[in-house]
């Protein structure tokens, strides 16, 4: 057989780096155009492209390739094979083999995956083998086959059920239509335009006329009790479709803020009452233009990690910030002042964006100073008003902090909270996610120890910093974690970019058990490349329970992926 491929380095180099994981002899490294030359034998055996019988299948099943060769390479009545079959990083056991068929045995522990054989450091590549579980993907859902161009942060869900949603991130488009970092999906997953009553705008959120070279986002969506949303991340302006001028929007369509603000529940701008400015102009009819000003007049200079919406209804933004600021206007809209008031790393405001003087202000008597020695990198609120701050720093408000804190009520450092997280986390904490339902916070960074106690990079606490003895992850291998969230159903979603979950293949994507366990029916899927930002609960198109995952990842289960998608899960067996 006159094999004439040409290995790329790539593919090639992390099969190489499969195998050695998974215990065969290592492979060579070495890649040429010609992957014979140096007088290496070039063996006349191959897998088939063809779809095995059956073509999916589950551990423990029984499968037969279709091969080429393979009688020169064995001894079948005594079982010996020169060759071994690899499904991923797995040696698959071999039951038989023919001229044309090699019959194997699928693991008990495995993922979706490309097969293969190797003979003397040489790989000849089969079909990729789907391993059939209780997840898949909903292909139904629209958005999950069509494009958006940049990372999903987050969602909020309205209108009830069958649950619609609200995205949001640092993307321009979803799927065909123009929306600036915020948009509407319906429960089929499609876009919904402006002419819509659940979605007031085809634009969304934009930076400056200054910082034009700044792409804007929203990082972070919440809600009040009456339906208003409230958004924050880094942007300057909102701007909303005018029907009136052909979809083309000027200043009178664009409302200024500070990298946050409250929408009406249809996500148009939440706006106070339109200002006529001695120099503001006149529309086409003669009338003079009317320009309409953010509701919530107070953010900050500095981009927003997380804001949240309090029982009280109030609001609170984190992150690191210095300052707070509120527009002043005068009788021009260009000569409009800001008022700034010095904050420490968090503030709080009422929902037309008052300042309270009693959270987090600086002062003389140097009370607040935030944080101290890194910065903040993510932060969630409790169901009590706290707020748990993470990131780099080693001091809050001039108290040892190990990269975490937690601010009561009131905007204090809760002490009995960092007395009972010990000495922490023994390295960075990148993100913190808070489940309500279930009172539980995972953290996840670059650490192996959380007080004393073996956690590698992620960590399951308890509301007052105590660390949960239940969830003990396993050992993680080929990567790193960077994502986990704890869902209202008992799992924990994991994402990251790790081949390998106690010494089993799992590609970059993780459903745990509260434990920590990893049940193989809910691994199945093949490689995740990219990063998880945050899932939600909800519906698939059939009605089913499902996961919404959203983030910056261009691959699930070895398929083309757009940084969001749904999937359907089973949970009954």
């Amino acid at each position: 057989m006159n094999l004439s491929m040409k290995y790329s380095i790539g593919l090639y180099g992390a099969l190489c780096l499969l195998a050695g994981l998974s215990g065969c002899e290592e492979l060579d490294h070495s890649i040429s155009e010609d992957p014979y030359g140096g007088g290496k034998v070039q063996f006349e055996l191959r897998l088939l492209s063809e779809d095995p019988v059956p073509a999916k299948g589950y551990p423990g099943d029984t499968v037969v390739f279709k091969a080429d060769g393979l009688l020169d390479y064995c001894v079948t009545e005594k079982g010996e094979y020169a060759f071994k079959f690899y499904l991923g990083e797995q040696e698959t056991k071999i039951l038989a083999a023919t001229d044309t068929t090699l019959t194997v045995r699928v693991p008990d522990e495995c993922v979706s995956s490309n097969t293969y054989l190797v003979m003397e450091n040489q790989v000849f590549y089969g079909p990729y083998f789907p391993i059939e579980g209780n997840i898949s993907v909903d292909k139904s859902w629209k958005l999950s086959s069509d494009v958006v161009d940049g990372i999903v942060y987050g969602a909020i869900s309205q209108y009830g059920k069958p649950q619609n949603n609200y995205l949001v991130g640092g993307f321009s488009h979803l799927a065909q239509y123009e929306h600036w970092c915020i948009g509407h999906v319906n429960s089929k997953g499609e876009v919904t335009r402006w002419s819509s009553s659940d979605f007031g705008t085809d634009y969304g959120v934009k930076t400056s006329v200054f910082e034009e070279d700044v792409p804007p986002y929203i990082n972070s969506i919440s809600a009040f009790e009456d339906g208003r949303m409230l958004v924050s991340g880094m942007f300057s302006a909102f701007e909303v479709y005018n029907p009136k001028n052909g979809g083309l929007y000027d200043l009178a369509d664009r409302v200024y803020v500070n990298n946050i603000m409250v929408l009406r529940s249809n996500a148009h701008p939440d706006t106070t009452q339109q200002y006529i400015f001695e120099d503001a102009g006149t529309e086409s009819n003669g009338t003079p233009i009317r320009y309409s000003f953010s509701k919530l007049n107070g953010g900050s200079l500095q981009p927003i990690v997380r804001s949240f919406v309090t029982s009280a209804q109030k609001i609170v933004a984190v992150g690191n910030l210095t300052q707070y600021v509120c527009n002043e206007y005068a009788s021009s809209y260009v000569d409009s002042k800001q008022r700034i008031s010095s904050v420490a790393s968090a503030f709080r405001m009422d929902d037309c964006g008052v300042l309270d003087s009693t959270y987090r202000l600086v002062d003389r008597t140097g009370r607040y100073s935030g944080a101290g020695g890194g910065n903040i990198t993510d932060a969630c609120m409790d169901k009590d008003d706290g707020v748990v701050l993470v990131g780099s720093f080693t001091s809050f408000d001039g108290v040892p902090a190990p990269g975490m804190v937690r601010l009561d009520a009131d905007g204090n450092v809760d002490h009995a909270f960092l007395e009972n997280l010990g000495t922490g986390p023994d390295g960075n904490v990148t993100m913190v996610r808070y489940n309500k339902a279930l009172n539980k916070m995972m953290v996840v960074g670059g650490f192996e120890h959380v007080n004393g106690q073996p956690r590698q990079q992620m960590a399951m606490l308890n509301p007052d910093g105590t660390l949960d003895g239940t969830f003990v992850p396993r050992e993680i291998g080929g990567g790193a974690v960077n994502f986990a969230q704890l869902i209202d159903k008992e799992k924990v979603i994991v994402s990251g970019t790790f081949s390998t979950y106690g010494g089993v293949p799992r590609l970059g994507f993780l459903i745990l058990e509260m434990d920590g366990t990893a049940q193989q029916k809910f691994n199945v899927p093949g490689t995740f490349n990219g990063q998880l930002y945050h899932v939600a609960e909800t519906e698939t198109t059939l009605g089913s329970y499902g996961l919404l995952l959203m983030g910056s990842f261009d691959r699930f289960n070895g398929q083309k992926a757009n940084n969001v998608l749904m999937l359907e899960v089973n949970l009954e067996h």
